[in-house]
């Protein structure tokens, strides 16, 4: 018998990682190819629950996810900027100092913020998708550039479902899923829109 849920949290590590790198890359195309990881590792778990669950709802949203967050958004943040030289190259974020010992504080405080909700939820397999939720809210507090905060806002998204899923049940999850596809989509397509535009932005420059 396949052990689905060990599998599970093999791929839950490897989503855990690249919020790592989310939160200490430097460079704008960094951010987007490790979208395109953690999104595709979100669908090969989804597609493993699905199997396991019987549900077949996993499957269109693995199906959605793949679609969306590994070929569509890259696809169309490459497309934006591949005669916009300044976009990869020019513009480098500035990464924090010290920036994986705070996600390693970070994930220690979710754990111990996590044990009252495994109390009610009795999963243990949910901890690292909370994990993932609470650093990429720090990313997205913490960076001031546009484009990386909307990573932030993608891999937190990432990491709902990936609750959701493991969790087992959750009521509404295809169509939470395809919401948040639509407004991660919508949020990408201002911001490059809005570089293409009028060059780099900063968080100020998003606000009013």
């Amino acid at each position: 018998m396949i052990p689905v849920y060990e599998i599970v949290l093999m791929l839950g590590v490897i989503e855990l990682l690249m919020v790592f790198i989310f939160l200490s890359a430097s460079y704008i195309h960094t951010h987007i190819h490790g979208l395109v990881v953690q999104s595709a590792v979100l669908g090969c778990i989804l597609l493993l629950l699905g199997w396991k669950e019987g549900n077949f709802d996993f499957y269109v949203l693995a199906v959605i996810t793949f679609v969306f967050r590994t070929i569509i958004i890259p696809y169309f943040l490459i497309w934006n900027v591949r005669n916009d030289e300044r976009i990869w190259n020019y513009r480098e974020i500035k990464s924090m100092r010290h920036s994986i010992i705070y996600g390693i504080i970070l994930t220690i405080m979710a754990y111990f913020l996590y044990i009252p909700l495994y109390r009610i939820i009795g999963s243990i397999n949910a901890s690292i998708p909370f994990v993932i939720i609470l650093i990429s809210i720090f990313v997205i507090v913490t960076r001031r550039n546009a484009i990386a905060q909307i990573t932030g806002y993608v891999s937190m998204e990432n990491s709902l479902l990936y609750m959701a899923a493991v969790v087992s049940s959750f009521p509404l999850i295809l169509e939470m899923g395809i919401l948040l596809d639509i407004i991660g989509t919508t949020l990408f397509a201002v911001v490059i829109a809005a570089e293409k535009r009028y060059g780099p932005l900063e968080v100020e420059e998003l606000v009013g």
